[in-house]
């Protein structure tokens, strides 16, 4: 039963990961393509929506998914972490979390590997701390609200974005791996790839996928 709860709610985490990656890309590809996209046919108005919605909703997706358990039981990363008090992780599922905790700096000695994920979960968030809270504020006052008494106006850097991205998905694809012993869905970034071939295709030249340091141009 502890299996199949964790595994039923990795599924759900995963789901928000798959909605959080379109977010991320579809904000940054319209921002790194924003002098080009101004000189084309395609409308401002409607440029600027889809950046902002993006922009929310990113923010709303982060929060979901680093959210601490309270009354409600969370699909969130915490609220995996608490389904794994239950869990009896044995043989080589032990091995996937020492990858884990050392990829994220935990020197601690490995005895309770629920004890020892939490605290793998809380180092990182610790490392993270004033962007997840900023992103909590901006959630509450912006993206839920229109808190007028808000000094939030914006959010963290693209780069924090996809540190937060990238651990989350990896601390999925180590609880499918470890409780589930499947392979980890494979997330494809297909609306932001999408977005980029209509701008493409509406004749916006040398469009940029990623910042270039990354990544480069995409033609």
């Amino acid at each position: 039963m502890a299996a199949n709860k964790l595994d039923a709610k990795n599924v759900e985490l995963v789901k928000m990961l798959s909605a959080l990656r379109d977010h991320i890309d579809i904000h940054r590809i319209i921002g790194l393509n924003n002098h080009r996209l101004k000189n084309s046919k395609i409308s401002s108005a409607l440029l600027g929506y889809m950046q902002k919605a993006a922009h929310e909703s990113l923010a709303i997706y982060l929060c979901k998914i680093y959210e601490s358990q309270g009354r409600n039981d969370l699909n969130s990363i915490p609220g995996i972490l608490d389904a794994t008090r239950d869990f009896k992780f044995e043989g080589p599922k032990i091995s996937h979390i020492r990858e884990f905790w050392k990829t994220y700096g935990n020197v601690a000695q490995l005895t309770n590997p629920h004890s020892h994920l939490t605290g793998t979960f809380h180092l990182f968030v610790s490392l993270h701390s004033e962007s997840l809270r900023n992103l909590k504020i901006f959630r509450d006052a912006i993206g839920a609200h229109s808190d007028s008494k808000t000094s939030i106006k914006s959010l963290p850097s693209h780069a924090v974005f996809e540190d937060l991205y990238k651990f989350s998905l990896e601390f999925y694809s180590l609880v499918a791996r470890a409780v589930g012993d499947s392979v980890p869905a494979i997330l494809s970034a297909a609306a932001g790839r999408g977005l980029l071939k209509l701008f493409g295709q509406a004749g916006v030249p040398e469009l940029q996928y990623q910042f270039e340091n990354e990544q480069g141009h995409v033609a």
